[in-house]
């Protein structure tokens, strides 16, 4: 990083960006997703990131999101991973807790299994 002023411009515009959507599409589009939330995150960050593959391979135009959005998408989606798997989203059981007192203090490295018995199958946006 040449600047530290940049990430934190970054940081400021991954912020930015994921409130305003969040206000749009609420918290249920991950909550809700079908096979649970964290299934519904690696579903979206498979097609992102196949997308990104795409638009770098051929060197293609994009028609829709520049490159850089697709990034910026990519880098909130793993900061909504974090926030569901810390229990930190709504709708999502505090799984985190549980976890971290069973193991002595480490963060869950996969709650799916679990977020699966408990979430419904309803509906989410791509």
């Amino acid at each position: 990083m040449k600047n530290h002023d940049d990430m934190q411009a970054i940081l400021h515009e991954l912020s930015s960006t994921m409130l305003k959507k969040h206000a749009d599409y609420g918290p249920m589009n991950i909550s809700g997703a079908p096979g649970g939330p964290m299934n519904g995150l690696r579903v979206r960050m498979y097609d992102k990131l196949a997308r990104l593959n795409n638009l770098v391979d051929t060197g293609d135009t994009p028609n829709y999101e520049s490159i850089e959005d697709t990034l910026l998408d990519l880098a909130n989606y793993a900061i909504i991973g974090l926030l569901v798997q810390r229990g930190q989203w709504e709708g999502v059981p505090d799984l985190y807790d549980k976890t971290k007192a069973s193991r002595n203090s480490e963060r869950p490295t996969d709650t799916v299994s679990e977020q699966r018995n408990s979430t419904s199958s309803t509906g989410f946006h791509i």
